[in-house]
């Protein structure tokens, strides 16, 4: 699926024996994994990712999953461009407090 306005991409990516993982990317960005760690980055919260959790082997709620974040997402960065993907990686890399917090709010 693509935003025709934008350069906002998305894609369901089947892992196989891991389930399914919905995937964006704006323009040539490297593709970043919707969930829990993304939506607390964005909104300090899980609610969306923790009402899926245990689903994603079902392709229907990976589906509906995906799309319901896609358009969240898409509001909250007016379809990608207010969206710092590389900022985002280098956090998921180098922010062990704030995915503690995440996870944490998961598995409340």
């Amino acid at each position: 699926m693509m935003n025709s306005r934008n350069k906002l991409e998305f894609k369901i990516v089947d892992q196989r024996n891991e389930g399914q993982e919905a995937w964006i990317r704006f323009e040539n960005s490297d593709w970043i994994r919707l969930d829990f760690m993304l939506e607390f980055y964005l909104l300090k919260d899980v609610t969306l990712s923790k009402s899926y959790k245990g689903k994603f082997k079902d392709k229907a709620a990976v589906k509906r999953y995906g799309e319901l974040f896609y358009d969240k997402f898409s509001k909250l960065t007016s379809g990608g461009e207010k969206f710092d993907f590389e900022k985002y990686l280098n956090w998921t890399l180098n922010n062990s407090t704030d995915l503690s917090k995440a996870l944490k709010l998961m598995n409340s």
